[in-house]
């Protein structure tokens, strides 16, 4: 199933089911399904009643086998209705089943509790110019995200007064469906709920500027996450066949795959729980396939670009390369004046 947060017009964020070229509110399907054959006409509005799918993407990841089985239901049911040309309302009006077309698709997690980036593709690594220590092979490792900078589908992708080279990251990453910890790999491999697209948005002259100090990325990640359009369960994914493709402004500047990767998911995972717990709705990303940023080709992006991220099953994640933002005068730090710029050349 691909999974959705969405929301119709000006109203709030809703879960939901991308099913073909339709986004299915599943609780709100079978409580409509259900007074309707009871000989009414419509469903009590969702919030006048105790809900029997979950209305929100990380109570559903926990919800487990309960919750797929009765949204594959209401896409069952969903299905017939559409088949017929019947609607599907809640007494006030909410539509149970939209055209994808007529709804706005959310990060699928506007919010996760936390988000951790890894680096598990050799290609990447010798592909900006690193020199790969021995811990590559010995554990995944990873920075932390900020997860108040998440922004989903159509979102502008914003670009930091601080920076002059941005740049877009081609990755996927997995969400939790349950918390654990001190897990094997076969323990971890339970948990996980489904993968998105991820876009860690990078500042590349000031991330390799400030990580000169063997400490960070901050500023030259902390500002923009962009994440989604969908969650593909993990029932509909090979972890290591995921086809994936960067597009600028229309034109192919990068395309991979999961394949060649250090790690699986659930080694990932089963090394991020280690002495530490990890909660449902956390989000691991198992870092840019090799080729798939800016860094890797020494080809840049640009204010009002349209950078489209595409990973087979997922769909596509597009965003618009928004305008660099004016620094107000007397922000920051008189003694940061920018940073070099950042080129990685191959010898042929």
């Amino acid at each position: 199933m691909r999974l959705v947060t969405f929301r119709e017009g000006n109203g709030p964020a809703r879960f939901g089911v991308w099913d073909g070229n339709a986004v299915i509110d599943p609780d709100l399907v079978l409580a409509a399904d259900e007074a309707m054959g009871s000989g009414g006409t419509a469903a009590l509005p969702a919030t006048d009643r105790a809900p029997r799918v979950a209305r929100e993407m990380v109570a559903f990841f926990e919800s487990g086998a309960q919750g797929n089985a009765l949204t594959r239901r209401a896409l069952e049911i969903a299905g017939q209705y559409r088949e017929r040309g019947d609607e599907l309302r809640a007494t006030d009006g909410t539509r149970a089943q939209l055209p994808v077309s007529e709804v706005q698709l959310l990060a699928p997690v506007p919010r996760p509790r936390r988000i951790r980036d890894y680096l598990t593709y050799n290609e990447h690594a010798t592909g900006s110019g690193l020199e790969v220590p021995p811990a590559f092979s010995a554990m995944p490792i990873c920075y932390k995200c900020n997860v108040e900078t998440v922004i989903g589908p159509d979102d502008p992708l914003l670009w930091p007064s601080y920076t002059r080279q941005l740049d877009f990251e081609l990755e996927l990453g997995f969400f939790t469906s349950r918390g654990g910890r001190d897990l094997s790999p076969a323990e971890a491999a339970g948990c996980i709920a489904g993968v998105t697209i991820f876009n860690d948005v990078s500042a590349r002259d000031i991330q390799l500027f400030e990580m000169s100090m063997s400490i960070g990325p901050s500023k030259g990640k902390d500002f923009c996450t962009a994440m989604g359009p969908c969650v593909l369960t993990m029932d509909e994914v090979d972890e290591w066949a995921v086809q994936m493709s960067a597009r600028v402004n229309g034109e192919l500047w990068a395309s991979g795959t999961t394949k060649n990767r250090q790690f699986s998911f659930a080694e990932v995972l089963a090394w991020a729980s280690l002495d530490e717990t990890f909660y449902p709705g956390e989000f691991l990303g198992v870092g840019t396939v090799g080729g798939g940023c800016g860094l890797e080709l020494d080809r840049w992006i640009q204010p009002g670009d349209v950078v489209e991220l595409e990973a087979s099953g997922v769909g596509v994640l597009r965003n618009r390369v928004g305008a660099p933002q004016v620094r107000p005068e007397g922000a920051g730090l008189a003694s940061y004046a920018g940073s070099p710029a950042v080129h990685v050349r191959h010898d042929k």
